[in-house]
């Protein structure tokens, strides 16, 4: 189903014939919404261990249903998602993850595209159009997919959790920690930032902390594009307030497309 709440909005920004560029969460929103995740990818490395497995399998179990819950204020819902990276992550360190195993577990994993993002990803290349990938998964599976995919362009921009490597083996990750309510932490460099000055945005995400990609001055200047594909009925009305397209049930590219036609 596609849910249109603010077609005044659609037609005044009309990113058919105005600068824009995009900016887009990874997981679930450019990747089908029963894709593996990028943390699934490492989790399903055989190479890793079973105990990892297991105790990754125990904190999903428990923090995934407080993510979605839109019952759950945003401060716990924060304070809980900070918890889950951070015990997460810590399991990367304490069994040694290596980087041709992490590589190893994406050739063989279930990560991929969700209908039609391939091409959109595309289209904006060849139309140049800036697209900046704001994830809260592991920005080295991220990078290898698109290098996968033969779709790693200039034109994009990944801001993730990067995994630092030394000798193969995890050293550390990155300092400030992204995940998927606090992505208002993240900030372009300055001549990033200089480059999509007085551009429009259309944003792409899965979530209402993806929301939280853009600032609380570009919201009139943003046509927000929410994928719901979880608890479908609990958060409809909560997306349909929040977002100007609701998109549900695996749709596709071609349906952003269908309304905004940018391509």
């Amino acid at each position: 189903m596609i849910y249109i709440n603010n077609q005044e909005k659609i037609n005044r920004l009309n990113l058919a014939e105005n600068p824009f560029y995009v900016v887009a969460d990874f997981d679930q929103t450019l990747t089908e919404g029963t894709s593996d995740s990028t943390w699934e990818v490492v989790a399903s490395s055989s190479e890793i261990g079973e105990e990892y497995t297991r105790r990754r399998k125990e904190y999903y179990n428990y923090y995934r249903p407080m993510e979605i819950d839109p019952n759950l204020s945003e401060v716990e819902k924060s304070k809980a998602m900070d918890e889950w990276w951070k015990k997460h992550i810590n399991l990367f360190y304490e069994y040694n993850m290596k980087e041709e195993s992490m590589i190893n577990s994406l050739n063989k994993c279930g990560l991929k595209y969700r209908l039609g993002a391939k091409d959109f990803i595309n289209k904006m290349h060849k139309k140049n159009i800036p697209v900046i990938i704001i994830s809260a998964g592991i920005g080295n599976v991220i990078e290898n997919f698109f290098k996968r995919e033969n779709d790693l362009y200039d034109n994009m921009k990944i801001i993730s959790n990067f995994i630092h490597f030394e000798n193969g083996v995890i050293k550390k990750m990155n300092d400030a920690t992204i995940h998927s309510l606090n992505k208002n932490i993240v900030s372009m460099d300055k001549d990033l930032k200089e480059s999509l000055k007085d551009k429009k945005i259309l944003l792409l995400g899965d979530g209402l902390g993806d929301l939280k990609m853009i600032g609380e001055s570009d919201k009139e200047n943003t046509i927000t594009v929410g994928f719901l594909e979880e608890k479908i009925e609990e958060n409809l009305e909560l997306f349909n307030k929040s977002f100007d397209i609701v998109i549900t049930n695996e749709g596709s590219f071609e349906e952003v497309n269908n309304i905004l036609k940018i391509y």
